[in-house]
């Protein structure tokens, strides 16, 4: 047993079955930029592409701003 500070995301399933307790739910970390950076004068690779897209739902959906 112990405390922890995480993302929902990473706990989503041990949180909606009650394995995992929110505890100071009035509590969060401050808001942080988040960036992808890719070499310049090289095509984005699909994989890549894909990443940032699936990050920047996960922000979306998580409460995150995504700008």
């Amino acid at each position: 047993m112990g405390l922890t500070v995480t993302s929902d995301w990473m706990f989503a399933p041990e949180l909606e079955s009650g394995a995992v307790v929110r505890v100071l739910e009035a509590w969060s970390l401050p808001s942080i930029d988040l960036w992808a950076v890719f070499p310049a004068g090289r095509m984005m690779t699909a994989k890549a592409r894909q990443f940032a897209a699936f990050v920047e739902r996960v922000m979306q959906t998580s409460g995150g701003s995504v700008s």
